[in-house]
């Protein structure tokens, strides 16, 4: 019983996370630290790090673009995220913001994250609608990863661990 009531005061619940704040540092593009706690970006899907694809003829860091441009909108600045779940990484899952801007949507909306929104859970207050209409703008502008001939993030990840031994 001793041991139960220790793990409870160090796993951090979710009602004392419910609104995560801090200097934010990048660590991928769906991915940022606050006061060394990993959360994901709810509702998108960026690609991964070492993820490249083909645009204009040329390989294309697709990753190296969705970090640089989340890096560039929010690394160092105060975030606020209100979390809505936690991931099988242990991660906390959270629609983030900079000052008012979403900014999950804003990945989608540039075309550095596809909405990613069957994995919310049931009770969240993100717009499936507005991140929907935003990634569908991004497409039709061949904004982003919609003008590169690459793998869905979500099949890479599959694809790369099915190749890993």
């Amino acid at each position: 019983m001793l041991a139960a009531f220790a793990a409870l005061l160090v796993l951090p619940s979710f009602a004392e996370a419910a609104d995560y704040s801090g200097r934010a540092r990048v660590i991928d593009g769906d991915t940022i630290s606050i006061r060394n706690q990993r959360i994901r970006i709810a509702a998108i899907d960026a690609c991964e790090r070492d993820q490249t694809g083909l645009k204009d003829g040329e390989i294309w860091r697709c990753g190296v673009a969705a970090r640089s441009y989340l890096g560039k909108m929010i690394d160092g600045q105060h975030v606020r995220c209100d979390i809505i779940d936690q991931d099988q990484y242990r991660r906390f899952v959270g629609q983030c913001f900079l000052g008012e801007t979403d900014i999950g949507l804003a990945m989608v909306r540039v075309g550095l994250a596809e909405a990613m929104l069957r994995y919310l859970p049931a009770t969240h207050s993100i717009s499936e609608v507005e991140y929907g209409q935003a990634e569908n703008r991004a497409r039709d502008k061949g904004f982003g990863m919609w003008s590169a001939k690459i793998e869905s993030p979500h099949e890479y990840r599959r694809l790369k661990s099915s190749k890993t031994p």
